[in-house]
């Protein structure tokens, strides 16, 4: 059976080096039958329970997103060691109860699979997997144990290019091939 999968890109930048993960990953799940939809999270306005009720048109969009998503998968950069502002408020967002006088997440988060990827510097984004894995179990949601994070080489930085190397791909492979037996069981 086809899995629909949202997608988000926890970097805003137009070239970000987190969006040839992103690009690579779906590519990959789209092989293997999957519909991918990436999440655009550049209009989501900042968490604030003023707003809350009714929620803001673009929050109940990408409510709406997760909601048809058999799961989720996560793809950032690492800023300070963290969760990037765009992701995290994205986060928030969609843990937040959708009627008002309701508590705990929505139903459409609690046991959500969720695949964590990403590209940062000599850690490997290594630092904001675990944070990330931490905050969504937070969240009722069920990361992954396995995420994949690759190290952006000082050259990339330089040039303003991110290149997948063969290591990268087949580290990715990996993960789709474990994200998509979990997703199965």
């Amino acid at each position: 059976m086809p899995k629909h999968i949202a997608l988000v890109n926890g970097s805003l930048r137009r070239q970000s080096f987190n969006q040839s993960v992103a690009d690579y990953v779906k590519s990959a799940l789209a092989s293997k039958g999957c519909t991918v939809t990436q999440l655009d999270i550049s209009n989501l306005p900042l968490m604030n329970q003023d707003l809350e009720f009714p929620a803001p048109p673009a929050v109940s969009a990408i409510r709406e997103e997760i909601k048809k998503a058999d799961a989720l998968w996560t793809v950032t950069p690492e800023y300070n060691g963290s969760v990037p502002a765009p992701l995290k408020n994205l986060l928030d967002w969609i843990s937040r109860p959708v009627q008002q006088g309701e508590s705990g997440p929505p139903d459409f988060v609690e046991g959500k699979l969720v695949a964590m990827s990403g590209a940062a510097g000599r850690s490997a984004a290594s630092l904001v997997l675990n944070e990330l894995k931490g905050l969504l179990g937070r969240m009722a949601m069920k990361p992954m144990e396995q995420t994949a994070g690759v190290s952006i080489p000082a050259e990339a930085f330089r040039t303003g290019t991110f290149v997948l190397t063969e290591a990268h791909k087949k580290l990715f492979d990996r993960q789709v091939e474990h994200f998509l037996e979990e997703l199965q069981a």
